[in-house]
């Protein structure tokens, strides 16, 4: 299948600069645990959970239904990718509306409404620029994303350079964060003007439309989202900052591992609406993918736990040694991440959300419950745990649904208001 063929080439050319960026975020967590201390990087560690958790909602979905829908006709992109920018500004400035009320209500220090307001400013414009990679994506146009980041890789590790040699205060970091973002910003949105993709007027009645069928894909990824953010939130109010923090350093790797699975599944997404007319077709690619993670991911997580003590107190120091067994914990929990991302791109093609929807809401609500009695009894081992718990928990039973449902053939897209898919396809 040329499909599978190309999904390693794609998704190397998407995670390559993600990688980049991650790993340049990753040395401005490393700089504010070492610098700062502890407690300001579990402060950190929570402004960022609770506005990601904000920017997510915002999205609705927008960005992976967009990806599955301008893959289904390319010669409509323009006028889908319209939509989107209009939807997703609506729902952007209510967000912030509503973070400044919880800001306000919260009665952050002046320090601390500062460092949200640039961490916020930054979490959107990302959250635009992942929309404009997801119509990129659409394009098969990867690459372009890669030099995005890159000069976003770039301009963010020279901030981090400059910031930690003259001894920069941490709103001066943050800064230097935001403007290597809005960079990131500008370039995808050249690159999508050269590729023909320009504003057009789009019809109320057709931004609505897309809002409704979007909003199935937004409530699995805020939900799963809140399962991610909300050990950070839970962990928050149960330890003090630096506890915090300790537990932050340790889930510095796990979240990594986060995103390179979820960009995977948004590669395995523009494959598997091509392919979501034919129903053999999408379980033999399907089922390949499943083995491929399987040999892959598992050696990864057992190397993982085997340098992860060793890692953690190399790269944060002694200040933040105790994060060394919460991080060999979390690494188990890798092969869960890359399987439960297929599930759900799998199930976007499909139009089938409804089960993954009830499998993730509960997975949640029960980690977020575990996350409670085990962090108040083990701290931040305990939430580690649950962590691995959940993300296992719902691997199984995704695995166990599709053993058991054969839904019918897709015969509409994916996405469109007519279909009637409601499990996942067996494997």
């Amino acid at each position: 299948m040329s499909e599978l063929r190309t999904a390693p080439v794609n998704l190397l050319s998407v995670i390559s600069g993600e990688l980049l960026l991650r790993v340049a975020n990753f040395a401005v967590a490393v700089l504010i645990g070492r610098i700062y201390g502890p407690a300001a990087l579990g402060v950190f560690a929570a402004i960022i959970a609770v506005v990601t958790v904000a920017e997510r909602l915002a999205d609705n979905g927008l960005e992976m239904a967009g990806i599955a829908e301008a893959s289904m006709d390319s010669s409509s992109i323009a006028h889908v990718a319209s939509a989107l920018y209009a939807n997703k500004s609506v729902l952007s400035v209510l967000a912030l509306v509503v973070l400044a009320g919880i800001g306000w209500l919260a009665k952050l220090p002046r320090i601390e409404w500062t460092v949200a307001g640039i961490l916020t400013l930054r979490a959107f414009l990302y959250s635009y620029s992942r929309l404009h990679a997801g119509l990129l994506k659409a394009l098969n146009k990867m690459n372009l994303i890669a030099r995005c980041q890159a000069v976003h890789f770039l301009v963010l590790v020279t901030g981090v350079l400059v910031a930690s040699t003259r001894k920069w205060g941490l709103v001066s970091l943050l800064l230097s964060l935001l403007v290597a973002q809005f960079i990131e910003y500008i370039l995808s949105l050249r690159y999508l003007r050269k590729s023909g993709i320009r504003a057009r007027p789009v019809p109320l009645q057709y931004c609505w439309k897309q809002l409704t069928r979007s909003t199935p894909v937004g409530v699995v990824y805020s939900i799963s989202n809140l399962a991610l953010r909300g050990d950070v939130l839970v962990l928050s109010i149960l330890v003090p900052a630096g506890v915090l923090g300790t537990f932050a350093a340790a889930n510095m790797g796990l979240v990594l591992m986060y995103v390179v699975a979820w960009l995977f599944g948004g590669v395995l997404l523009s494959d598997m609406a091509r392919l979501s007319t034919n129903s053999p077709a999408l379980a033999g690619f399907f089922s390949k993918c499943v083995r491929r993670i399987l040999l892959t991911t598992i050696p990864a997580a057992l190397v993982a736990a085997l340098i992860a003590p060793w890692a953690v107190r190399a790269v944060f120091g002694k200040n933040l040694a105790a994060a060394a067994l919460p991080a060999t914990v979390m690494a188990s929990a890798i092969p869960f991440l890359f399987l439960n991302a297929a599930y759900l791109s799998r199930a976007i093609a499909c139009n089938a959300l409804q089960v993954f929807l009830t499998i993730v809401g509960i997975a949640t609500a029960f980690s977020l419950a575990l996350n409670f009695i085990l962090g108040s009894w083990y701290g931040p081992t305990g939430v580690a745990c649950s962590i691995v718990i959940r993300e296992a928990g719902m691997a199984l039973a995704f695995f166990l649904h599709a053993r058991m449902n054969a839904p019918p053939m897709q015969t509409e897209s994916p996405l469109g208001a007519g279909a009637e898919i409601t499990g996942l396809m067996d494997t």
